[in-house]
C-alpha cells in the first residue's frame, strides 16, 4: 500500500497525496472565484480602452480587443472548470482529478496572461509580474518537481510574445509609439535574449525560494501529523489499559460488595454494633468505588466511539425527559429539593441513542439536585427552535467558581466547594455528559454564579421526522 505522504505524478508524479480531497477542492474553488475577479477586471479594462479621453490622458493607445479576448477565454474556461470541479469533488476517493484540474487552470491563466502581455506591448506592460503569483501558487498546489515544470511553462508563455515579435511571426505592438522601446527590443537579438533571460532568472529564483520554504513547511506538517497520530495511538492504548484494569477490578469489588452485604444483613450471624458500623462503612465505600469503576468503563467506551459509528434512532425527547424528571424528584424529596418541569405540548423529535440520552439527562438532573441547597428548586425547560432542541437545567445551589468553569467537564475534576458539599461524588458525570453531547453533534453550555446556582444547557440538532404514536425509545 502506498504511503499517503509520498508524491504522485499524473501517472508518475503529480501532486501531494497528503493533500486531502477537501483541501484540493477548496483551492480549486478559490482559483475559480479569483478568475471571475480577473474576468471582471478585463471587462473594465476593455471598457476603459475604448474611451478616447482616457487614452489621450494616459498618452497610450491600447487595443481593447485583447482585453476582450482574454475575458472571453477566462470566462468560458471558468464555466468549464466550475462544472469539472463539481464532478471531481464528487469523487472523494482520490485527489488526482483535482490535481489535473488545477494544472489545466494554471495553464489557461498562463495563456490568457500571454495574450494580454502581447496586446499591451510586451515589455511595456506590468502584466509579466502576474505570472509570479501563479508560479508561487503552483509550489503550494503541487510537488516541487511539478511546480518546477509549471515555472518553465509560465516562463515560456511570458517570453512567447517577445520571441514571436522578434522572428516576425506576429507584428510588433506598442501601447506607445511603435518606433520606441518596444520595437527596438523586439528587433535586437542581444537585448531580446537578455530580457528573456532576466525574466527566466526572476521566475526561477522566485520558484526556488518559495518551493524551499514550502518544502520545509510540508516537512514540518508531516512531522506534526506523525506526532499527532502517535499521541492518538498512545491515548488509545492508555484508554485500553484503563478499560482492561477497571474491568479486572470490577469483578473483585462486586464479590467484596456481596460479602459485605451478606455480613451486614446478618446471614453469617449477628454482629456487634461497632462491627455493623464498620461493615456499613465498607459497603458505602464499595458502592462508591463500583460507581467510579462503572463510570470509567462507560467513559472509556464512549471515547472509542465516533459520530458515524454511534447508532442513532428517531425518538421523542419529551417522554424520555419526563421519566428522568420523575426519578430526580424521588431523589430530591430526601433533601427537600423540588424539580419543576412543564412538558411541551408538541413532540421534540431528534435522532439519538436513547440509552446515552438517559445517562446525559440523569447526570445533569442528579448533579442539580445534589448540589442544590435544602428546600431548593431545580427548573427544567425544553424547547425546539429552528433546527435545534435546547434542554436547560437550572438549580439554585452552591454554584461554580468562575475560574473552574472550563475544567468541570474534565474527568475526576471537582471544585473545592463541590467536594465540601458532596464528598462522595465520582467526578465523572460531566465528563460523560460532554462525550455524549459530542457523539450527538451537539453542544453543552454552562453559566454559573458562586453561591447562587448553575444553569446547564444542552443543544442537540433537531430533525423534523415523523414519530410513530408511542415511540419514545
Amino acid at each position: 500500500m502506498r504511503d499517503h505522504n509520498t508524491p504522485v505524478w499524473d501517472g508518475d508524479r503529480m501532486c501531494e497525496a497528503g493533500l486531502r480531497a477537501t483541501e484540493m477542492s477548496e483551492r480549486s474553488w478559490w482559483f475559480i472565484q479569483t478568475r471571475w475577479i480577473a474576468v471582471g477586471l478585463c471587462a473594465v479594462g476593455s471598457m476603459l480602452a475604448t474611451q478616447p479621453a482616457l487614452r489621450r490622458l494616459a498618452r497610450c493607445d491600447i487595443d481593447f480587443r485583447y482585453f476582450l479576448v482574454t475575458m472571453v477565454l477566462l470566462a468560458i474556461s471558468n464555466l468549464v472548470y466550475t462544472r469539472w470541479t463539481k464532478y471531481a469533488v464528487g469523487d472523494t476517493s482520490a485527489t488526482l482529478p483535482l490535481c489535473r484540474l488545477l494544472s489545466v487552470q494554471v495553464l489557461t491563466d498562463f495563456m490568457g496572461l500571454s495574450i494580454l502581455t502581447y496586446g499591451l506591448g510586451s515589455v511595456e506592460t506590468p502584466v509579466l509580474v502576474l505570472f509570479l503569483p501563479h508560479i508561487i501558487l503552483s509550489t503550494l498546489f503541487f510537488t516541487r518537481f511539478h511546480s518546477f515544470i509549471m515555472t518553465w511553462v509560465g516562463t515560456l508563455f511570458a517570453a512567447l510574445p517577445l520571441v514571436l515579435e522578434y522572428f516576425g511571426v506576429v507584428p510588433v505592438l506598442s501601447i506607445f509609439d511603435t518606433v520606441r522601446k518596444g520595437a527596438t527590443i523586439s528587433g535586437n537579438g542581444v537585448v531580446t535574449s537578455g530580457y528573456i533571460l532576466a525574466i527566466t532568472a526572476a521566475y526561477l529564483v522566485s520558484w526556488y525560494l518559495v518551493s524551499a520554504i514550502t518544502a520545509g513547511l510540508r516537512q514540518r506538517e508531516r512531522e506534526l501529523e506523525q506526532a499527532y497520530e502517535h499521541l492518538k495511538l498512545l491515548a488509545q492504548e492508555k484508554a485500553q489499559v484503563t478499560l482492561r484494569a477497571t474491568h479486572e477490578l470490577k469483578a473483585p469489588f462486586a464479590a467484596i460488595k456481596s460479602y459485605v452485604y451478606t455480613l451486614r444483613d446478618g446471614y453469617c450471624g449477628p454482629l456487634p454494633e461497632k462491627a455493623q458500623q464498620v461493615v456499613a462503612r465498607v459497603g458505602e465505600r464499595c458502592d462508591l468505588l463500583m460507581e467510579k469503576i462503572t463510570a470509567i468503563i462507560h467513559l472509556s467506551n464512549l471515547r472509542t466511539l465516533t459520530v458515524d459509528r454511534i447508532a442513532l434512532t428517531p425518538l421523542d425527547l419529551v417522554p424520555l425527559l419526563v421519566k428522568e424528571v420523575e426519578d430526580a424528584r424521588l431523589v430530591g424529596r430526601v433533601r427537600g429539593v423540588e424539580v419543576q418541569f412543564d412538558p411541551p405540548p408538541t413532540p421534540c423529535p431528534l435522532d439519538a441513542a436513547a440509552e446515552h440520552l438517559h445517562t446525559l439527562i440523569s447526570n445533569l438532573l442528579h448533579n442539580a439536585v445534589n448540589y442544590s441547597r435544602e428546600a431548593g428548586v431545580v427548573m427544567v425547560t425544553l424547547a425546539v427552535r429552528e433546527q435545534e432542541v435546547v434542554l436547560c437545567i437550572k438549580d439554585h445551589g452552591i454554584g461554580i467558581p468562575e475560574e473552574h468553569l472550563t475544567k468541570i467537564f474534565d474527568e475526576h475534576f471537582r471544585a473545592n466547594n463541590a467536594v465540601r458539599h458532596n464528598p462522595n461524588s465520582s467526578g465523572m458525570g460531566l465528563a460523560l455528559v460532554r462525550e455524549i453531547v459530542r457523539l450527538h453533534g451537539g453542544d453543552v453550555r454552562v453559566t454559573s454564579r458562586l453561591g447562587e446556582g448553575s444553569r446547564f444547557c444542552v443543544v442537540l440538532p433537531c430533525h423534523a421526522h415523523r414519530l410513530e404514536v408511542g415511540d419514545t425509545s
